[in-house]
């Protein structure tokens, strides 16, 4: 195997540009890639149009001639182009940013910003648009083309993203496909000519997607929750990991948290939308309650907004880097702010409440008809009933006899053992 680049050129009328396969050597194999090659300026200028073989010659002869051809003729400038008409399919990075855009026309900020920063790279610039070529019509995007963007973020440890930047890639191509075939007329402002999602082709990673299992025994719940409160004036991270184990929340819907959201007559969260796109209530338990007296919400009305940015709430990092902090000072069993929402259901369980006003109080999706077209009822009066009974756990979680807490060990004493005891040292008294 020859170890230079080389370059393959076609022929090309004048002022058309050329299509060109350069042969890279990487690593043991060669990469071969076909670019639109032409000169603007006195300068040449080149832009990737796909990969071989996924993209044959005829394949890539044709991209060139109906698609790049046309456009370098008349003199525009491709990283530059909008494409609005349909003869003219969309670039990557047209691709990607309409699909922001169509997140953040749908009310979903959470996801607009995250599909921005993943596929675009935020104000930076960059992602998963520059790592597959911005200029690269979206229509001959391949496999191959995505595979090294996503396994370099999984060979650097970070599992959970890759599969997060395989969601909202997959995603923004089926909104492409979606748009172009579109019969309401609900499509994007540009053509985006895309047949067949890339990324379907490329398999989950099962590790990413594997149901946790860790949850904190009572004292380990204890202990974080102690440290944390010591923790409060330093960090903000602090009391939204106190709150997510107040009330068993996501993490994104405490962070994220506005003056508008809490009720401090009712004392009561409230979401508009939230991750399922359901609105979602829930009455607090005392502890909370006092966790946000303590909290000033800044002047863009956020209250826990991130320190470099006042603007955007606290970042996902600061608040797990101030879980590992804990687990790195008490050798704890590693554990991440999902374990929390976890161990919530668990000690909540244990408190008596049933699995049905558990997964209303955590907001789970409930997909039967009845739910999801017809129940309009909020069942405020059993949630609140709900989280009288988990406060009442709670306290003795936080403040009851540490031999007591003790004897159950991994497993929670219940509610109803813990009133019993209690009810048998009274008589005893």
């Amino acid at each position: 195997m020859t170890r230079k680049r080389v370059e393959i050129k076609d022929q090309g009328g004048r002022g058309e540009g050329r299509l060109w396969l350069i042969v890279r050597p990487v690593g043991s194999q060669p990469m071969a890639e076909w670019y639109a090659v032409f000169h603007r300026g006195g300068k040449r200028s080149m832009v990737k149009v796909g990969s071989y073989p996924t993209l044959g010659l005829a394949d890539a002869r044709k991209a060139f001639r109906e698609a790049y051809a046309p456009l370098i003729t008349s003199g525009e400038a491709l990283s530059r182009l909008r494409v609005k008409t349909e003869d003219k399919p969309a670039t990557v990075r047209e691709l990607f940013q309409a699909y922001v855009e169509h997140l953040e026309g749908m009310a979903r900020p959470r996801s607009a910003k995250q599909a921005r920063i993943i596929l675009l790279g935020g104000k930076k610039g960059g992602g998963a648009a520059k790592a597959i070529g911005e200029d690269v019509l979206a229509a001959v995007v391949t496999p191959q083309d995505i595979v090294p963007y996503l396994g370099a973020i999984h060979k650097r440890g970070a599992i959970v993203m890759a599969r997060k930047a395989r969601t909202y890639l997959s995603s923004a191509f089926a909104f492409g496909m979606k748009s172009s075939n579109s019969y309401t007329g609900a499509s994007a402002s540009i053509s985006l000519g895309i047949a067949a999602n890339p990324v379907a082709a490329i398999p989950a990673d099962p590790e990413a997607h594997r149901a946790g299992q860790r949850h904190l025994s009572v004292l380990e719940f204890r202990a974080l929750w102690r440290w944390l409160e010591g923790r409060d004036a330093a960090s903000l991270a602090a009391p939204v990991l106190r709150l997510m184990m107040a009330t068993g929340q996501r993490m994104e819907e405490i962070s994220f948290l506005t003056a508008a959201n809490y009720d401090r007559n009712e004392k009561m969260l409230d979401w508009s939308r939230t991750k399922n796109d359901q609105p979602h209530a829930i009455p607090l338990p005392p502890q909370a309650v006092k966790i946000l007296g303590d909290q000033v919400p800044n002047r863009g009305g956020l209250f826990f907004p991130g320190r470099a940015r006042p603007d955007m709430p606290l970042t996902m990092n600061a608040i797990e880097k101030e879980l590992d902090r804990f687990v790195e000072k008490t050798g704890m069993p590693h554990c991440c702010p999902r374990d929390l929402r976890r161990t919530w259901k668990t000690l909540a369980g244990a408190a008596g409440l049933s699995k049905e006003i558990r997964d209303r109080l955590q907001n789970h999706a409930r997909q039967d008809v009845s739910s999801r077209h017809y129940d309009r009822y909020e069942y405020l009066a059993e949630k609140r009933a709900a989280m009288g009974t988990w406060a009442e756990y709670l306290d003795w979680i936080l403040t009851g006899d540490v031999d007591e807490v003790e004897q159950g060990g991994s497993q929670p004493i219940s509610l109803s053992e813990v009133r019993a005891r209690r009810e048998r040292s009274r008589t005893a008294a």
